[in-house]
Order: structure tokens, then sequence, then C-alpha cells
């Protein structure tokens, strides 16, 4: 009987402690206008923003509420986030493409070889068209000179000529700005691969152009 009494003083203390350390008082700690230290049951509102600490009667701290961010902060924070993960993502990939400089070196040997083989392809398809497209001319002069009439089918093929001769020249200027685009690309990658981490970001691409 004494020791069931005991247990339940013991256990009433145990409650009673729980409850006052449950309405143990909190303050907030903060730096007021003038840059002093404050110690008090409320903060006001525009001093929030600036960050403050939470702690118990003895000082003792409790949580601790970061500073928020200006606007320009945050934007800046964002943009270097951006940054960085942007770099980290081009890291990644070149060092999962190539395992050094000389893998760089004979992809790019070969994939501006494809390029140049298709120039070469377009450009002799060029001369040949345009070939064509003068023989059917001189062909329309002639009748033109005898005064005959020149068939439509003529006029078409002659049509169909200058028409291919226009897309040759398309494709040969295309095929040329992507030699270029791949010089670049090349170029980049390899400065990329040199980057030992993404503290000063991605390296520029208008300087991989020059």
């Amino acid at each position: 009987m004494l020791r069931t009494g005991l247990q339940i003083i013991i256990a009433a203390l145990l409650l009673s402690l729980a409850a006052a350390a449950a309405h143990a008082q909190q303050f907030f700690r903060y730096k007021d206008k003038t840059d002093t230290m404050v110690l008090s049951h409320t903060i006001p509102a525009d001093r929030v923003k600036y960050g403050y600490d939470i702690v118990d009667e003895s000082g003792t701290l409790i949580r601790r509420v970061a500073a928020q961010l200006s606007d320009e902060a945050y934007r800046e924070k964002v943009a270097q986030e951006k940054a960085v993960a942007e770099c980290e993502a081009a890291v990644h990939r070149v060092n999962n493409l190539y395992q050094t400089i000389d893998d760089i070196d004979y992809a790019e040997e070969k994939q501006l070889a494809g390029i140049d083989t298709s120039i070469a392809n377009a450009r002799a398809n060029l001369t040949h068209v345009r070939n064509q497209r003068r023989e059917l001319e001189s062909q329309a002069a002639q009748k033109d000179l005898e005064g005959k009439s020149i068939p439509n089918a003529l006029l078409d093929n002659i049509e169909r000529a200058r028409s291919q001769e226009k897309n040759l020249k398309d494709e040969i200027e295309a095929r040329l700005a992507e030699k270029l685009d791949q010089r670049i690309q090349y170029r980049y990658d390899r400065k990329v691969f040199e980057l030992r981490n993404c503290e000063d970001g991605l390296p520029s691409r208008e300087l991989a152009s020059n």
C-alpha cells in the first residue's frame, strides 16, 4: 500500500514537471532598428524578416529562424542555383561522352568528316543540276530564235531545275553553318571537360566561338 502511494506521488511529480516544462516561458531574441539585441515575449512584425531566435528563460536556444532574403538577393540566389545546376548537367553530359580530350578530338574529326561528305555530295549535285538547267535554257533559247513556241514540259523542267538548285544551295549553306556550330560545340565541350568544379560556372560559349 505504501509503495502504491509512493508511485502515485512520483507520477504526480513527473506530470507536474512535464506541465511546467510545457508551460516554460519562451522569448524572442532579435535585434532592433539600432542593432541592439532585445529579449521579449513578442517581436515586432517589421523585425521578423531579419531573423530571430526563440530561447527559454535561461537564454538557451530553442530554435533559430533565419533572415528572409530580399527580392534582389532571392533572385541572385535562384540564378546562382540555376547556373550551378546547368554546369553540373553539362559536366555530367561531357564526362559521360568522353574519357579524354583525345576522345573529343576523334569525335569532332568524325563528325566534321561526315558533314564535309554531305557538302561535297550537295556541291556535286548542284553542278549537275546547274549544267542541266543551262542545257534546258539553251534548248528554250534555240526554239525562241527559231520562232517556235517553247513546250510547257521544257519550261517546267527549267523551273524544276532552278528549284533544285536553290534547295541544294540552301542545303550547302545549312551544312556549312552546322559545321561551324559543331566546331564551337566541341571547343566548348573541351572547356567543360577541363572544369574541376562548378564554383565559377560554365565557360562562355562566346569565348568558345572565338
